[in-house]
C-alpha cells in the first residue's frame, strides 16, 4: 500500500488510470487507526476512488494489483481485519467480479455468507 495521504482530489491525481486495485479511507488524524471504509475495483481505482470525495473520508492509500483474483482476496483479507460491515462503512462482504465463483480465502465461504452472524466469531 501506499502511504496514507490526504484525501483530496490531488491524492486521486496520483493513482494511474485505469488500473486494477485495493483502498483505504480513513477517518480523523490517526488513519491507520481510524479506517472506515475498504473499496476495490476490478477496472479503475482512480475514478473508483473520486467517487468517495466529499463523503467524509479524510486520509486515503491505495495499491495496484495484477489480477482481479488478488483483488478480491486481499479486499476479504483488509475488510474482515478491520471488522467487517459491523465496524466498517462497507454495507457488505466484498463479492466477486460477475460470473466469477470466488470464495472468500479467509473462510471459504461465499461472500453473503462470511457476514452472517454465526461466522462472526471465526474472526
Amino acid at each position: 500500500m501506499t502511504h496514507w495521504e490526504e484525501f483530496s482530489e490531488s491524492a486521486i491525481e496520483n493513482v494511474p488510470p485505469s488500473i486494477l486495485g485495493i483502498f483505504q479511507l480513513a477517518r480523523g488524524e490517526e488513519p491507520e487507526e481510524s479506517v472506515a471504509f475498504i473499496g476495490h475495483t476490478y477496472s479503475d481505482l482512480r475514478a473508483t476512488m473520486a467517487e468517495y470525495l466529499g463523503k467524509g473520508y479524510t486520509h486515503c492509500q491505495w495499491v495496484k494489483l495484477p489480477w482481479g483474483k488478488e483483488v478480491f482476496e486481499m479486499h476479504c483479507r483488509l475488510y474482515h481485519h478491520y471488522g467487517g460491515y459491523q465496524r466498517l462503512d462497507n454495507r457488505a462482504h466484498p463479492e466477486p467480479p460477475e460470473n466469477q465463483r470466488w470464495t472468500c480465502p479467509l473462510t471459504s465461504l461465499p461472500g453473503a455468507v462470511c457476514d452472517e452472524e454465526s461466522f462472526g466469531s471465526l474472526f
